[in-house]
């Protein structure tokens, strides 16, 4: 018997933020989050830039923009922290002239709708991380999960959470392809055994169930779920994929914290 009581995305409120947290939901989804013109004017820009390649993964097929803490989290906490400026800097660059905060409407949106309090994370002694970065996907990004207190072996204020979400507001998208699927299946220390040796990826033999959910994101969707589920995105080769995301812990005193 699996775990969800659905095998639909939900609408965003206090009770369905609820279930995800507890595994028993796939997903949240907001359609048309933001007006798809203006994710065209978006995405225009965000294809003008040079995206960065993730260097600590191999073979990953996505490139970012932005600052991804989990490429710095095993230095020295001043590395991650001296170039979150300059982020946030070509964030407001890219945004000039749009009246528009993708990472504030969706702090606003969870907290107005599901009462909880949302911020962003605090490094006790380096300030605020940075969330929002923004994601380029070509080809098959394989099967895996995402749990800060799981990977990072670094004390961080994010390997405390309790549960670990993300959500992405999507831009442009592919003419065939590029669908994120999402198992209920839970990673966890014991199947954490069964990555693949030097890769960021898992084999399919991890999953105790065929029950999943395949998502075509429409340009200027939210969605949010939980990346303690394992997921993929299929494949593809031609146009851009293009999101704005963050991950977002729950605290052990039921707020969340955005970070990227």
């Amino acid at each position: 018997m699996g775990n969800w009581i659905t095998s639909e995305l939900c609408e965003l409120n206090e009770q369905n933020m609820d279930l995800l947290l507890a595994f028993k939901i796939p997903g949240i989804r907001i359609e048309n989050f933001i007006a798809p013109e203006l994710c065209e004017r978006i995405a225009q820009r965000l294809r003008s830039l040079s995206f960065e390649t993730y260097g600590h993964l191999k073979d990953i097929p996505v490139q970012h923009v932005g600052v991804c803490h989990n490429q710095w989290a095993h230095q020295d906490k001043s590395v991650y922290f001296e170039k979150i400026d300059a982020a946030r800097h070509l964030v407001a660059e890219l945004y000039a002239g749009l009246n528009v905060d993708p990472v504030e409407m969706v702090m606003q949106a969870i907290a107005g709708r599901t009462g909880r309090r949302v911020g962003l994370f605090e490094e006790p002694g380096h300030g605020k991380y940075f969330a929002g970065a923004f994601r380029s996907f070509r080809g098959h990004g394989r099967l895996h999960a995402d749990h800060a207190p799981s990977h990072i072996k670094q004390p961080w204020a994010v390997t405390e959470i309790q549960r670990q979400l993300t959500w992405n507001i999507y831009f442009s998208m592919l003419r065939s392809g590029g669908e994120v699927v999402i198992y209920d299946t839970i990673h966890t220390a014991k199947n954490d055994v069964m990555k693949v040796p030097g890769e960021y990826y898992f084999p399919y033999e991890v999953l105790e169930r065929e029950d999943h959910v395949k998502i075509r994101p429409n340009v200027g969707d939210l969605i949010i779920f939980n990346t303690q589920n394992f997921h993929e995105i299929l494949g593809n080769t031609d146009g851009y994929r293009i999101s704005q995301t963050s991950f977002m812990g729950l605290r052990r005193d039921g707020s969340l914290g955005l970070w990227s």
